[in-house]
């Protein structure tokens, strides 16, 4: 089978998809787009016009993050990306809910920056959904190797490729944005000593290290 992912650089939601497949051994070539440029092809693989889209050379195309990540889970079964314990894969499902909610905060905040009139009350809202992920997750990882389990797995792709989208707000300049809502945003990296432990310890990783992201340039007016 060959396998087509169409991703966008930036992309913590396509990033996850790619660790799984890389620490599965499973091959497949990325197209990379700008989903909300007019020339997106988005529209012809997925309803919702989102990314990633994952095309088999066999079947429909697959969408949606989470989705996508229990459907290579499900058709490349090995090296597992869950703990064999069903409590700690369900912990490691949990995890990825989290991590996947600060990513979505993380980027409607970004998009509300970019309106003509931004709303105080839902920014500082969405910051404490950012800000309370993380202190969670940190609390969560602590000083262990891995997030859950004994192996590199699902709960530590969620929250690598949520540290990587972080890591993308800083270098466009989000925090000072955020800090006039909410004066003691900040990095990551400056508030959660165990997250930067933990992803210290596996950035050399090389499937971790073959999707860092890369921002695009919007080129089309979104908002």
């Amino acid at each position: 089978m060959t396998l087509t992912l169409i991703s966008a650089k930036p992309s913590p939601f396509a990033r996850k998809v790619r660790i799984a497949l890389i620490e599965k051994g499973v091959e497949f070539v990325v197209q990379n787009e700008v989903p909300w440029h007019a020339d997106t092809q988005t529209s012809r693989y997925n309803p919702l016009e989102q990314l990633p889209i994952l095309i088999p050379d066999d079947g429909d195309p697959v969408f949606e993050s989470t989705y996508l990540m229990d459907w290579v889970e499900y058709r490349y079964p090995h090296p597992s990306m869950l703990p064999d314990d069903p409590d700690l894969a369900m912990q490691a499902r949990l995890v990825h809910v989290i991590a996947e909610g600060v990513v979505d905060a993380m980027l409607l905040l970004f998009w509300e920056m970019q309106r003509d009139s931004v709303s105080a009350d839902w920014t500082k809202r969405q910051l404490r959904k950012v800000k309370g992920g993380l202190a969670d997750l940190d609390r969560r990882v602590g000083e262990r190797e891995f997030i859950v389990g004994d192996r590199f797995g699902m709960a530590d792709i969620a929250v690598i490729a949520m540290l990587g989208a972080h890591d993308t707000m800083v270098e466009v300049e989000m925090i000072p944005a955020w800090q006039q809502y909410t004066p003691d945003m900040a990095s990551w990296r400056a508030l959660y000593p165990n997250l930067v432990r933990f992803e210290a310890h596996h950035r050399d990783r090389p499937s971790v290290n073959a999707t860092a992201p890369h921002m695009f340039d919007l080129v089309e007016k979104v908002v």
